[in-house]
């Protein structure tokens, strides 16, 4: 296996892919990294035989490997449904599992639940236990663990929110997606987190998008055509802040398919140009 990197990477998620795709296309991006997200345990062995070849290190973000006989719709892990509660925290354990036996540098996993209706009890009752689920599962595999932030749960999605969780949980580490931080409401978007989380941010999500295309268009691909007068974020500008507030030891590139060969290198490349302008080193632990 790879080495430990020593400086922030430029990765791309899975999530790109559209049906149309092999996943020889994610090399149009050049990464160093691939999260894998979301893959049967038979696709997840073909992508790390590409990336071995290629000397590229991979990332789970859960659930992966997925081979249950039904699609994945909600991933649960706070209910308030405890059937839903069960399998999150089942398939989050087979995710770490997995993560060790392949050598993953991180497992990303989505907490709370983001799905109505929104029960005070519930996240009292279910993430606390689940939490500490994972902190055992970072003892036992050795694999660091991020929570990912959402916007929907009104209980637990302010910055301040997430710094409290990683108060009390100081094993895990967070991975920021910065289009969830960029949908909350003003005043806070990326930069409340990195303020709020600091160097706990292990990892960052980065795609586009506004609040009026979201609903539509998801994760755009970034650019730096984007203009924040037309609601999009200055990714060049909040990028540059992220890397001096958090030293995050990975960039993935989230956004959705189909894309051009083009279009992905001019992206990966532009991230690296930040990475390597930004001044942001590797988080170390």
């Amino acid at each position: 296996m790879n080495s430990a990197p020593s400086k922030a990477l430029v990765g791309v998620s899975t999530a790109v892919m559209s049906k149309s795709s092999q996943i020889e296309d994610l090399l149009w991006y050049e990464p160093d990294l691939i999260e894998i997200y979301n893959f049967s345990s038979g696709q997840v062995a073909g992508l790390c035989k590409m990336t071995s070849r290629h000397d590229i290190f991979v990332a789970l973000h859960t659930p992966t490997p997925f081979d249950d006989p039904n699609p994945l719709r909600r991933y649960c892990p706070t209910g308030p449904n405890s059937e839903e509660a069960v399998v999150a925290r089942r398939l989050v354990t087979q995710t770490v599992a997995h993560a060790e036996a392949i050598g993953a540098l991180h497992v990303v996993v989505h907490y709370p639940s983001p799905y109505p209706p929104f029960v005070q009890g519930a996240l009292d009752y279910f993430g606390p236990p689940f939490l500490e689920h994972l902190e055992n599962l970072v003892a036992r595999h050795g694999v660091p663990i991020l929570i990912e932030n959402l916007s929907a749960h009104p209980w637990l999605r302010r910055p301040e929110h997430y710094a409290a969780v990683m108060e009390r949980h100081p094993e895990l580490g967070f991975c920021l997606d910065l289009g969830h931080a960029h949908l909350m409401p003003p005043p806070t978007g990326p930069e409340s987190y990195a303020e709020a989380l600091g160097r706990r941010v292990r990892s960052m999500h980065v795609y586009n998008t506004t609040p009026d295309r979201y609903p539509r268009y998801g994760h755009e691909m970034a650019g730096d055509h984007q203009l924040s007068a037309d609601g999009y974020m200055d990714l060049g500008t909040v990028l540059h802040q992220l890397l001096r507030a958090c030293s995050p030891r990975t960039l993935v590139l989230e956004h959705g398919g189909p894309v051009t060969p083009y279009a992905a290198k001019v992206c990966g490349e532009w991230m690296r140009r930040i990475i390597e302008s930004g001044g942001g080193k590797q988080n170390g632990g």
